[in-house]
């Protein structure tokens, strides 16, 4: 029997610009990526175009709350997220940081 592939797709804005698109296979652990934009400061993987799986989950906890935050059980029980996953995270807050106009929209 064929095992189902849970795919997502990830598409990173900066403000209302499209600048990458990942599509993510949870199931084979395999990412890839397609650029919308020429700079790669705004692109979600800068120089690397062949990102791998654990790119893929550096790049979702470069968009979370960082896991050594002070008062972090407070700030997942806000967000209604029960342990540390920047999967879980993205997917309740877009990735959005204070830092910058960057997030995800996840397909």
């Amino acid at each position: 029997m064929k095992q189902a592939h849970t795919l997502r797709e990830y598409q990173y804005y900066d403000k209302d610009t499209l600048c990458s698109i990942i599509d993510a296979d949870f199931t084979t652990k395999q990412v890839r990526v397609e650029n919308k934009v020429d700079s790669i400061l705004d692109t979600a993987f800068g120089v690397n175009t062949e990102p791998t799986w654990d790119d893929f989950l550096e790049f979702l906890a470069s968009r979370c709350i960082p896991r050594t935050r002070c008062g972090l059980g407070y700030y997942l029980d806000a967000v209604g997220v029960p342990e540390y996953d920047p999967v879980q995270l993205v997917e309740k807050t877009q990735g959005r940081m204070a830092e910058d106009h960057k997030w995800l929209k996840i397909i």
